[in-house]
């Protein structure tokens, strides 16, 4: 089995990092490779910047070959996760939409942690357009950490996580979603500093990437997911 990775934002050290969490989460015999937006943003950190990231997310994935057995979207948004799902035969899983359905058997409701307050909306919008508002019980914030945690400030953005993990049982929330890729990789240290159980979405979109492989699943193309009508070249 063979998954493709591909981070919508443009720094190869995310990808990296995404590829490390894929790796571990992975069961064996599977194969994965990292794939960069590189004509993408640096970040997704804003609506516009999710939007600059989707066009050539879209254009590059249809192309890549040898063609993967399923696809991880490797950033906590949208930048056009319907439209690679509409070109794409194979599965397509945003890691976004895997963590809270991997989320919903364990928890009454889940709080998500983003990588800055002003992705707070973009966050709440995002919870919405997945469908699963009402198992939200909020989102909340820390100040952008570095892409490697093995800078300075490591411990910094560490202490800001534990801390609002133990704000958001205030909310109702029993379990904690990490909003975003750079913030993946601090998932281990988190859980040995608080009893609330914090999902990691790299690997549930890997692990889910799998057993959808295994199950022979992949979007429906009768509605939503159906090709685009016209030619994709026809669309610029």
């Amino acid at each position: 089995m063979r998954i493709l990775v591909a981070n919508p934002n443009a720094t190869e050290a995310i990808t990296d990092a995404c590829l490390a969490l894929a790796r571990a989460a992975a069961s064996p015999g599977t194969e994965l490779a990292g794939w960069t937006n590189r004509q993408g943003p640096p970040i997704i950190d804003s609506f516009y910047s999710d939007y600059m990231a989707g066009r050539p997310l879209a254009r590059a994935v249809v192309d890549i070959r040898p063609l993967p057995d399923a696809v991880v979207l490797a950033g906590f948004g949208n930048y056009g996760t319907a439209a690679v799902k509409e070109i794409l035969d194979v599965p397509v899983i945003a890691m976004a939409e895997a963590a809270m359905a991997f989320a919903m058997p364990f928890c009454h409701r889940f709080a998500i942690v983003t990588t800055s307050p002003r992705m707070i909306p973009y966050t709440q919008d995002l919870v919405t357009f997945l469908g699963f508002d009402a198992h939200c019980a909020g989102v909340r914030a820390v100040s952008m950490p570095p892409p490697d945690p093995s800078q300075p400030g490591h411990e910094r953005v560490l202490d800001q996580l534990a801390e609002e993990v133990g704000r958001v049982t205030e909310t109702g929330a029993d379990l904690v979603i990490l909003g975003g890729a750079l913030l993946s990789p601090y998932a281990g240290a988190l859980r040995a500093r608080t009893p609330v159980p914090v999902i990691e979405p790299v690997a549930c979109a890997v692990q889910m990437a799998e057993a959808v492989v295994r199950l022979d699943l992949r979007q429906s193309k009768l509605r939503k997911f159906a090709p685009p009508p016209r030619r994709l070249a026809e669309y610029g």
